[in-house]
């Protein structure tokens, strides 16, 4: 049976292989939170230090620069509010957006617009 088309990729998308491959071990038996400071937590953020270096080498980064996130709405509430933050404190106060943009992006604008109002 042939499969439909998927267009949906803005909610989701299939791994790579090589990711899942990767991930594989954390997915199956070394699942702690990384936060935690019991053994599964321990060797669980070793594991995403690790992951931070990698990205941070590819990027030509500082691991310290490298922030992972768990989506799109938690990652755009990082930017805007952190846009907002630092626009504060330069004083460069002015986040444009269009009525179109996805509820993600619309919600921290809204809060930041009715504390500011």
């Amino acid at each position: 049976m042939e499969r439909p088309v998927y267009l949906d990729y803005n909610a989701t998308t299939p791994t790579d292989p090589r990711v899942f491959e990767a991930m594989r071990r954390y997915a199956l038996l070394d699942y702690g939170n990384p936060g935690s400071l019991h053994a599964y937590g321990r060797t669980a953020r070793l594991a995403v230090d690790e992951a931070r270096s990698r990205v941070a080498e590819l990027l030509h980064a500082q691991p310290e620069e490298i922030v992972f996130t768990s989506g799109a709405t938690e990652s755009n509430n990082l930017l805007i509010l952190g846009l907002a933050e630092q626009g504060r404190r330069t004083g460069r106060i002015h986040i444009l957006a269009s009525s179109i943009e996805h509820p993600s992006v619309l919600g921290p604008l809204v809060s930041l617009a009715i504390s500011n109002a």
